[in-house]
């Protein structure tokens, strides 16, 4: 007795487990039939068709934010640089001084006009009275009337040589304005040309300004690209990071190409915009014609095991993976540079679940 008792429950434990096996094969068996894909591996989707579009040609070329008007702040006057007050990189308002120019010069110029006019209205004096005197002795017929004309001729020169120091003197003095040389506008200090003690001669450049406001953008483009460039053309615009364009629109094109780079000029003009500003680095998204691509909806490209690639779906609603190869991106799409052939139906943002061989159903334009 004590030796079938165990032996009894090892027989009923057998039992038990053959009884369990019989019953899970037989819901198996009823779920298969119910849903021949199993549960496990059939997805609802929604599908899309590799395609051909016409798209844009767009080359994109990256190029440098700059002022539309530019200034060269020169000096009026010749002599030595006292003091500059500004640096590259820094902005300017109307009115701020920005070089200032030793007037010693100046003040020597101006104390010579001075002595000038004095000298002037001496002569002049001088010439006058001669005049008034030769015409009394005229009268009286102590000289002749030569030496009276000769009299009016010296006063006639003496006037003109006093009219001539006087504007001299003015033109001096006025000169003392352009000593302390100030910004027309408000700007950004592009280049400095000259340093403090340098001598600044009239007309020389000492420093050029960027007049902030309407800004540009100056790209090069290959000479095989410009013909297809046209004045007014739109363009978009992206400033460094930014992801949405600026509007722009192509305000010069120098056809000219430079004789190393053989690449031409391009100024993009640029809309209104606070946050720009010389020396940005931008991209600029240039339109040169159409092309015709076959194309796959980007959502509906994944990776599986490391391989990029795309589900395609058969004619019994069997997902295959497929590796592609994608290229250029148009909005929605990428370009498909190898994979499935054009009408092929495609997975939309394939689940994560879903594997070679599901079953995918195409999901209702209402998702019911």
């Amino acid at each position: 007795m004590v030796r079938g008792t165990p032996f009894r429950a090892a027989c009923y434990g057998c039992i038990t487990a053959v009884i369990s096996l019989m019953l899970t094969g037989c819901h198996d068996n009823q779920s298969n039939q119910a849903d021949p894909f199993g549960s496990s591996n059939s997805h609802i989707v929604h599908l899309a068709k590799v395609e051909k579009h016409v798209f844009p040609t767009i080359y994109s070329v990256p190029g440098t934010i700059v002022s539309g008007n530019r200034l060269q702040i020169a000096s009026r006057v010749t002599g030595y640089i006292e003091k500059i007050t500004v640096d590259e990189g820094d902005i300017v308002e109307p009115g701020v001084v920005l070089v200032e120019i030793d007037n010693a010069q100046l003040e020597a110029s101006i104390k010579s006009a001075e002595a000038g006019v004095t000298s002037a209205q001496s002569e002049l004096e001088e010439a006058q009275n001669d005049v008034k005197r030769f015409r009394k002795l005229v009268r009286s017929k102590t000289i002749t009337e030569d030496k009276l004309r000769k009299a009016i001729v010296r006063q006639t020169s003496a006037k003109t040589q006093l009219t001539k120091a006087q504007a001299e003197l003015r033109s001096t003095q006025q000169d003392r304005q352009y000593t302390h040389i100030t910004s027309p506008v408000r700007a950004q200090v592009r280049e400095r040309l000259q340093d403090p003690g340098d001598l600044a001669s009239s007309g020389s450049p000492i420093l050029r300004l960027d007049v902030l406001g309407t800004m540009e953008l100056e790209v090069y483009l290959p000479s095989t690209r410009i013909g297809n460039v046209v004045a007014d053309q739109k363009v978009d615009v992206y400033i460094q990071s930014d992801k949405t364009p600026l509007a722009g629109n192509v305000k010069s094109i120098v056809r000219a190409a430079d004789k190393v780079t053989r690449r031409s000029k391009v100024r993009i003009a640029l809309p209104d915009n606070q946050s720009l500003a010389p020396g940005q680095f931008a991209r600029a998204d240039i339109v040169l014609g159409e092309e015709s691509l076959t194309v796959i909806p980007s959502g509906a490209i994944t990776e599986r095991a490391g391989i990029e690639g795309a589900f395609i779906v058969d004619e019994n609603g069997t997902a295959r993976f497929r590796s592609v190869r994608a290229g250029r991106r148009y909005k929605n799409y990428q370009e498909l540079l190898a994979g499935p052939e054009i009408g092929v139906s495609v997975v939309l943002n394939p689940p994560v679940l879903l594997r070679e061989g599901d079953h995918v159903t195409q999901s209702s334009p209402h998702g019911s």
